[in-house]
């Protein structure tokens, strides 16, 4: 026979009280890692827009830049909220470039506890026009 001392059932106690504590630090690093993806594949997007209006027509890059942008953010499934792409042609020195912007706010979809507000992701990618195939 188990002779109870005050021990007993000090582990029930530990582990509820310890759970929330772990089930925040889960959530915080789901937000990291989701944030994190997010940030690689909107420069991946802002890459892509930028090499594609680097090689189409000066008339056309806006559109082909854009267009190429949204395409890579929804091909890659994207935890993405609002994606805005611009374009501007850039001038270096003798040299013409054109710089794609990607803008997008993490979806936190699932870490309402948390109660972190909306976190806008940006990256800008630079690419020199092709001389020869930009017209």
């Amino acid at each position: 026979m188990k002779i109870c001392r005050r021990e007993c059932g000090s582990a029930s106690v530990e582990l509820v009280l310890l759970t929330p504590v772990l089930m925040f630090l889960v959530l915080l690093v789901v937000l990291a890692g989701r944030s994190g993806e997010v940030l690689l594949q909107v420069k991946h997007a802002a890459d892509q827009g930028a090499r594609a209006a680097s090689i189409s027509a000066i008339s056309k890059q806006t559109v082909e830049g854009r267009g190429a942008a949204l395409k890579d953010l929804t091909a890659t499934g994207v935890s993405c909220n609002n994606p805005r792409v611009s374009v501007e042609p850039q001038q270096i020195g003798t040299t013409r470039a054109v710089k794609v912007v990607v803008e997008c706010e993490v979806n936190h979809k699932g870490l309402d506890l948390l109660g972190v507000g909306a976190k806008t992701v940006r990256a800008e990618s630079v690419e020199v026009l092709d001389t020869y195939r930009a017209g």
